[in-house]
């Protein structure tokens, strides 16, 4: 089995219309919205060019498509983690910090160890430049939590007024 990455392309966006309606990443990904093709277009055709706006300022985003043995299976998205608001300050955190947000959208390729492989894959190659990296899922997300944990994450705390656990990984000693 081999993991790689494309970066995300416009004849991505049905795909990821797909993963987001699918119930098992919908309960943690947007559950409010209904996706639509206008949706993704709106949400992702900056991603595509490299950045997200962040108060009216372009911001790097770096968005990928997950293959496995060349098969598109879900996407994964890399940016610093304090250029864009989060639900509470990051103030303490390491300047040098990297935020990612993952989504397995294949249901065949869930509980199979791939999330863990492609976060540690798609991190070593792509967030060399950052001393760490920060993630926040869901403290109720047990399978995102644990791949983290494999991936090398450490649990920082929860923020019980957002329900977000935080993780972080060092990656330069």
């Amino acid at each position: 089995m081999k993991i790689t990455f494309v970066h995300l392309t416009e004849s991505h966006f049905s795909l990821l219309l797909k993963w987001l309606e699918e119930k098992h990443v919908k309960t943690w990904w947007d559950p409010d919205v209904h996706w639509t093709d206008e949706l993704i277009f709106k949400k992702y055709a900056d991603y595509v060019k490299g950045y997200k706006l962040a108060h009216g300022t372009p911001k790097p985003i770096y968005p990928y498509i997950i293959c496995v043995d060349e098969k598109p299976i879900g996407y994964i998205q890399l940016y610093n983690a304090h250029d864009f608001l989060r639900s509470k300050s990051l103030q303490g955190l390491p300047q040098c910090l990297a935020a990612f947000d993952v989504l397995i959208g294949e249901p065949d390729f869930l509980k199979r160890g791939i999330g863990t492989s492609a976060i540690t894959i798609f991190l070593n190659q792509y967030a060399t430049s950052y001393t760490h990296i920060f993630v926040d899922p869901e403290s109720s997300n047990v399978a995102a939590i644990r791949a983290y944990e494999k991936a090398g994450f450490q649990k920082l705390g929860l923020q019980p007024d957002t329900n977000e656990l935080w993780m972080i990984k060092q990656t330069h000693t």
